[in-house]
């Protein structure tokens, strides 16, 4: 056998497969290989497991939180009597519960201050076409009238002559200039009644009728005027010559609603005048309509308030919204929540101090009365309790399957037997049929409003997962939703009622056995005794602990931190503390230890981190002792093959010499 690299030849002298015999026998030393790998396997596939299971859990506490916030279970709607009513209502938790009758005459608008009139200079009928202002250059070429043929270039044509040309083409009909709103517009009229006006063909090569705008216009009786005004402001020049009617000149600056707007009349354009004014503070959108040739400013907020405008320049002047009279006062939304007998006003039409807790938005008036009632949103409470179910089932179902064992399989599950996954499912389950700590309310067990694995006395199998009685739990919540809020929610609690050498206490107090009042003593130097008495009066327990001034303690009463003034003097405190907790307060609790850090599914997975390294160094060595030994198999059958040849070799030198002495010994 050779061996040049990987490549290698089974024994060529001695005839062996040694190929398969080092497969062999390496296949045997691999196995120790093999059963590490394994183990790799399965510690992976239940490291997965409890990975899953840890999301499941973190979906069950969030669930359980959103039924602890009060807005879940304590929270109200409004129901909308009228379809596609031109209102929206939302209710918070506070809101006033009630049946109202909503009127909306008159919704918010804002406040407008337009141009008064066009702000653009008229048009020079006598200039010729490319400086007489118009809204748009006008091409060199021909247009058609009734089929007629214009010529017109703009470099030499006036208005003037253009209107002579028409008039004189024979198209039958008179071409004029009209005014409109105080500007020139084209009119082309019939020269007989209802005689024809086609203006345009495919053919023209001239945007005379376009520019002027009459090639869209409707034709009214025998005449067609155009839509709007010859000439319009040049929006992207210079404002001293973007051709209005009133000159700009210099710097200046306008002010709105006091924010000032600094300009230069021979830099900025009215495009970045616009925008500049938009991406202020000033409280308004400015815009301008080319069309009807104005000027805007239109106030972001609704009401009747106006825009308060100043002017150093001549700017406002030229736009037109300098005069108090362009501005048209926005109104105030008028509504009624008693069908109309009181009447109430609101700069906008967003109202949340009609009802209380409520907030309504206004879209639209109202013709008749239209019926808000404002109640608790059982739906909302009943689906948050029902996601709680299902999250609360995943995750006993999923234990289940992985503790389990699978009778037609065979095979228990890749966690059977782990106490730490056991007894998550088994404090879950007692948490959940358990007494609510505390409670002197109407509910103190879960099952009094719903929640429960079955009924007494089920059958075998049936009472896996946690059943919702829904009908159950919509009348507990109907009747009386702060007390199911307080049998899910209630937490313990501390509040200073004398303040001593302690100012403050934040937290709330853990594994205390019953409620009542903690004196606490101080020496003035620093040393704290705390005594816990109950309902009665009677003492429970004593603790020690120090504080230094202004400082704090956490260790004193477990889940409470306690604040010192800045000069301790031996004035002694009291806390008033309960030891109420919730179903599923005390299950929220519980789900953040076992998710925490120090939790049985984050040392599960660290564990499992920690073993898989530990197996990847030893599978390393192992391999690496496995290519060593496959190596050194390698070298032993191939020094045999070269032994071998020797041996061959040297046979067949003496069977030679031998024959060559015997036929010596023939020839005598």
């Amino acid at each position: 056998m050779s061996v040049s690299g990987g490549f290698r030849v089974d024994g060529l002298i001695s005839g062996l497969q040694t190929s398969d015999l080092i497969e062999q026998i390496m296949s045997l030393e691999r196995r120790p290989l093999l059963a590490l790998q394994q183990q790799q396997s399965q510690i992976r596939a239940k490291q997965a497991a409890w990975r899953d299971l840890a999301a499941k859990v973190q979906a069950l506490q969030t669930a359980v939180a959103n039924l602890l916030n009060p807005t879940t279970l304590n929270g109200n709607t409004v129901k909308i009597g009228t379809p596609n009513a031109p209102i929206t209502a939302s209710a918070s938790s506070s809101a006033t519960p009630g049946t109202y009758s909503l009127l909306v005459s008159q919704l918010a608008t804002s406040t407008v201050a337009r141009s008064t009139a066009p702000i653009s200079a008229d048009i020079d009928t006598a200039a010729p076409l490319a400086a007489a202002g118009l809204r748009a250059p006008i091409t060199a070429g021909t247009f058609s009238i009734n089929g007629v043929s214009i010529a017109v270039d703009p470099e030499v044509d006036s208005l003037d002559d253009v209107l002579a040309r028409i008039n004189a083409s024979g198209a039958g009909v008179t071409a004029s200039i009209t005014t409109v709103d105080g500007r020139a517009r084209l009119q082309i009229s019939a020269n007989t009644p209802g005689g024809a006006l086609q203006l345009g063909s495919a053919g023209d090569t001239s945007n005379f009728l376009s520019i002027t705008q009459v090639l869209a216009a409707p034709r009214n009786g025998d005449s067609i005027t155009g839509m709007a005004s010859l000439t319009t402001v040049n929006t992207t020049a210079a404002l001293s010559n973007a051709g209005l009617a009133t000159p700009v000149s210099g710097r200046g600056t306008l002010t709105i609603n006091g924010v000032t707007i600094d300009y230069d009349a021979d830099v900025d354009s009215l495009s970045t005048l616009i925008a500049r004014i938009n991406a202020s503070d000033a409280g308004v959108i400015a815009s301008y309509d080319p069309l009807a040739d104005r000027f805007q400013l239109q106030s972001k907020r609704t009401g009747s308030l106006t825009i308060a405008l100043s002017d150093t320049g001549t700017l406002a002047s030229a736009l037109g919204i300098a005069d108090p009279a362009a501005q048209t006062l926005g109104t105030n939304a008028a509504y009624s929540i008693d069908g109309g007998v009181t009447w109430r006003y609101s700069t906008t039409n967003t109202v949340s101090d009609a009802i209380p807790g409520v907030t309504l938005t206004f879209t639209g008036t109202t013709a008749d009365p239209v019926t808000l009632t404002v109640g608790p949103d059982v739906d909302a409470a009943v689906n948050a309790v029902k996601t709680f179910v299902n999250q609360f089932n995943s995750v006993l179902g999923a234990i289940r399957a992985q503790t389990g064992y699978d009778a037609a399989t065979k095979q228990a599950g890749l966690l059977s037997g782990d106490p730490g996954l056991l007894s998550v499912a088994t404090t879950l389950r007692d948490r959940v049929v358990g007494v609510a700590v505390g409670l002197a309310s109407s509910y103190t067990l879960l099952g009094q409003v719903g929640l429960s694995f079955g009924k007494f006395g089920s059958a075998v199998g049936t009472t896996d997962n946690l059943q919702l009685d829904e009908a159950k739990l919509r009348a507990a919540l109907t009747e009386n939703p702060n007390a199911v809020f307080e049998l899910f929610a209630a937490q313990p609690s501390a509040r200073l009622t004398t303040a001593g050498d302690i100012v403050s206490v934040v937290g709330q107090p853990r594994g205390l056995p019953t409620g009542g009042r903690y004196e606490i003593e101080s020496d003035g130097n620093g040393n704290l005794t705390a005594r816990l008495y109950d309902a009665a009066g009677q003492l429970v327990s004593t603790t020690t602990g120090t504080i230094t001034p202004g400082g704090t303690n956490t260790t004193l009463i477990p889940g409470v931190t306690l604040r010192a003034a800045d000069t301790l003097t031996g004035a002694s405190s009291t806390l008033a503390v309960s030891n109420t907790e919730g179903i599923l307060s005390g299950i929220d609790r519980y789900l953040r230890e076992v998710l925490s850090d120090n939790g049985v599914f984050k040392l599960r997975d660290t564990g499992a981190d920690a073993q898989l390294k530990q197996l990847d160094d030893q599978i390393r060595r192992l391999q690496d002792r496995l290519d060593m030994r496959e190596e050194s198999l390698i070298r032993q059958f191939s020094q045999l093959e070269q032994t071998l040849a020797r041996l061959q070799a040297q046979s067949q030198a003496l069977a030679g010499h031998l024959m060559g002495l015997m036929a010596g010994s023939s020839i005598k």
